[in-house]
């Protein structure tokens, strides 16, 4: 029921997306339609120069322009901080719905220094105090004083705002060279945004009408524009480009249904299995209420209710669960919950729906009893013939969990090994500096003559996220696209690293041309058998002869993908210094210091790189197979708990027989038990090869050095059969408990 409570209400939010805009229906978004060599492309964006063109449409009533910056860092004394900014005019707040708290929305024409906050984002960065008033440096774009405080949309919407400056302001700074120049460009249209407001929605037809009829040929590119209604927006259509927040697409709202109805199902399953459990139990209570002229039809209507009523229980048990629940869950802070009548509805439809689905057959089962029959001789009454049925999905349940709990293990595994040999090969007295593109010579120099520093290194390697670039690499008949990374030539000699074969960079390495690198193990086997067959060789890094002079191991810092290492100081983008022992907080004053003398517009990105680049935390990995393994065992585990009880009550006059025949008690329990063993066994025949199925795919497509030995695929299989043996024994264990003389004195 909590799976489904998060999926209905992240549904809802779907198609709640921009509700809160008065006059939702009369909103439009111009889109850009592209023809390049007979082939259309949709796109959610159109050029600023349009926006002047429409205001002539005398069925338009008003229109806003709404360019994308992108995240540009804030710069604070605690260090800098992303910031999505987006550029509008004052009419942002008569075409949509969102408010100002505070502020003047016309500060947005007459001052090009103003700058809007949302609530979330002022909170962010002054936490309690008072944002208004406040100046801000942003890094490439210069000052500007908050003037204005917008409050949080109550709903999702496809325009998320944190941070807003003017039209005017994107003009100035075009000038200036800080942002490209598309003001006054047609061809320029993936970087800005028109809405307009019709008179009325019947004005829609028209405006695409006369939108037809204005196109611009533009370097043999055929451009034309088309008017969407901003209600239509989400969820996404797949066929308009540049339309990152538009939400789900309906693949995936499609995928969130099934899984709802795939749990429900399941659920329905488990409930089924308990309630056949004790049917024997509530027996005589149907054959009771028969005897005294109940009809099947009222029975049914009582099973019905009981079930519904259970699963509107769970459904108000779970909704402030949720609630605690969406603090912590990634991505569900940000979810709106908005509950009103519909979404409510909605849940106790749901919750109604699954308690009859669940309810239907055991109802029409115990319903089916004749009273002489449950009033004389109960315990031989025979439900179903069989369980064949439910000991398949069973097994499938289990096969399941099975897979989950192997992709777990061997996911922690490696989580497990890679800190350990993070731990073992990177000390905590280690700070990476950010260079933001910078020269870094003449600040490398002063920062080797502070006390605190014992060893400075230039470098993309030890950089979260590691700075990678690409380059096709060719050697004799093989031609690969392939990453590598710069690093300072006194690298391998800091750190220690012992090469594999070849040696290090000459210490009187050129700057003006490349004419060494080093590879690790992974792209020398790419390319050679042995390891000694590359070194000396020489290959055509893009369009230049290097050679390879050395062979990295695979081992350091985890990193196992084919590399090459190149001393390219032009594109160094990390300083890694070394500090000694307890000297962090002197030494990154210091550092701040020395960057703030050297770079005064910026500020310093300064980090502990143990903490930053492998901070204590389960891995996204780790938390997404955890949480379904979790899932499906707890279905499964309650799946096997209603059969073994069922089995319990339906041999208690075989057992009853058993023990006056001189069966002990862990005979009795074995009897029993051991069919489940066998279930689970024939499980883990499915579940294992597809947890190592899984395994292998994840290992191919991540790159990432996964262990599918023994060890862990056993573990994972032990885990789940120990678990499920003892769920069984929990119900199987009466059987040893049973008294012969109560269960066969009817007999």
């Amino acid at each position: 029921m909590a799976v489904g409570v998060i999926i209905f209400t992240g549904l809802k939010a779907t198609f709640d997306t921009d509700g809160f805009h008065p006059e939702l229906n009369q909103l439009v978004r111009i889109l850009t339609q592209q023809t390049i060599a007979g082939e259309q492309t949709k796109w959610a964006t159109a050029p600023l120069p349009l926006a002047s063109q429409l205001e002539y449409f005398s069925f338009v009533e008003n229109t806003v322009k709404v360019r994308v910056a992108g995240k540009y860092n804030l710069q604070t004394d605690k260090g800098d901080v992303p910031i999505d900014i987006k550029f509008s005019e004052p009419s942002f707040f008569d075409v949509f719905g969102f408010n100002l708290l505070s502020g003047n929305a016309q500060n947005l024409t007459t001052n090009s220094s103003t700058l809007f906050l949302t609530e979330k984002t002022a909170e962010k960065i002054f936490g309690s105090a008072d944002a208004v008033g406040q100046t801000v440096q942003f890094e490439k774009l210069g000052s500007f004083t908050v003037e204005g405080i917008i409050q949080d949309p109550p709903l999702e919407t496809h325009l998320p705002i944190e941070a807003m400056l003017s039209i005017n302001s994107a003009e100035m700074l075009e000038k200036n060279g800080a942002i490209s120049s598309i003001s006054q460009d047609w061809g320029e249209f993936k970087g800005a945004a028109i809405y307009a407001r019709l008179k009325s929605e019947d004005n829609f037809s028209q405006l695409n009408t006369s939108l037809q009829n204005y196109n611009h040929q533009l370097d043999n590119s055929k451009l034309q524009f088309i008017a969407q209604p901003v209600k239509d927006i989400t969820p996404r259509n797949n066929d308009i480009k540049n339309d990152s927040n538009a939400g789900a697409d309906w693949a995936a709202i499609k995928i969130q249904l099934f899984i709802i109805l795939s749990l429900t199902l399941l659920s329905a399953f488990n409930y089924i299995s308990l309630s056949l459990a004790r049917a024997f139990s509530r027996a005589q209570e149907v054959g009771v209420r028969k005897t005294i002229g109940a009809t099947r039809g009222q029975i049914i209507g009582q099973f019905l209710t009981e079930a519904t009523l259970i699963s509107l229980f769970a459904l108000f048990l779970t909704v402030p669960c949720v609630l605690i629940l969406a603090h912590y869950i990634p991505d569900m802070d940000d979810l709106a919950f908005s509950w009103d009548i519909g979404l409510i509805l909605c849940l106790l439809t749901y919750a109604v729906i699954t308690g009859l689905v669940a309810g239907a057959f055991p109802s029409w089962l115990l319903s089916a009893f004749k009273p002489i029959e449950v009033l004389r001789k109960m315990k031989n009454i025979k439900l179903f013939r069989g369980v064949a049925v439910y000991k398949v999905v069973i097994v499938l349940q289990f096969s399941v969990t099975i897979m989950f709990m192997i992709l777990v293990v061997i996911v922690g595994d490696y989580d497990r090994k890679n800190k350990a040999a993070i731990d073992s090969s990177i000390s905590p007295n280690v700070l990476t500096l950010d260079l933001k593109g910078e020269s870094y010579e003449n600040l490398q120099n002063e920062l080797s003559r502070l006390n605190q520093v014992e060893t400075i290194l230039a470098t993309n390697w030890y950089y979260e996220p590691m700075r990678m670039s690409k380059s096709s690499v060719t050697f004799q008949d093989k031609i690969l696209e392939m990453n590598y990374v710069s690093i300072d030539p006194e690298t391998i000699e800091t750190e220690g690293i012992s090469l594999k074969s070849g040696q290090n960079f000459p210490k009187d390495m050129p700057q003006s041309s490349e004419q060494y690198v080093l590879v690790n193990e992974a792209a020398s086997k790419l390319f050679a058998p042995g390891l000694e067959n590359l070194v000396g060789q020489n290959l055509l890094l893009d369009s230049a002869y290097v050679q390879v002079i050395g062979i990295m191991p695979n081992e350091n810092i985890g990193e196992q993908r084919p590399l090459v290492y190149r001393y390219l100081p032009n594109e160094i983008a990390t300083l890694l210094i070394k500090i000694k022992p307890n000297t962090e907080v002197e030494a990154t004053r210091a550092i701040q210091s020395l960057w703030k003398n050297n770079f005064p517009e910026n500020t310093a990105n300064l980090y502990n790189l143990k903490a930053q680049r492998y901070p204590e935390k389960i891995s996204g990995e780790m938390e997404i197979f955890g949480g379904l393994a979790l899932i499906v065992l707890i279905i499964a585990s309650l799946g096997i708990l209603g059969i073994a009880s069922y089995s319990v009550e339906t041999r208690t006059k075989e057992l009853g027989i058993r023990k006056v025949m001189g069966a002990n008690s862990l005979k009795l329990i074995w009897t029993v038990t051991g069919k489940f063993g066998l279930l689970i066994l024939i499980a883990g025949l499915i579940g294992v090869p597809l947890g190592l199925f899984c395994g292998d795919l994840l290992k191919e497509e991540t790159g990432t050095p996964l262990d599918l030995g023994l060890v862990n695929v056993s573990l994972g299989f032990s885990l789940i059969a120990i678990l499920g043996i003892l769920v069984v024994l929990s119900q199987t264990i009466r059987a040893g408990q049973i008294e012969p003389v109560k269960v066969l004195k009817s007999e």
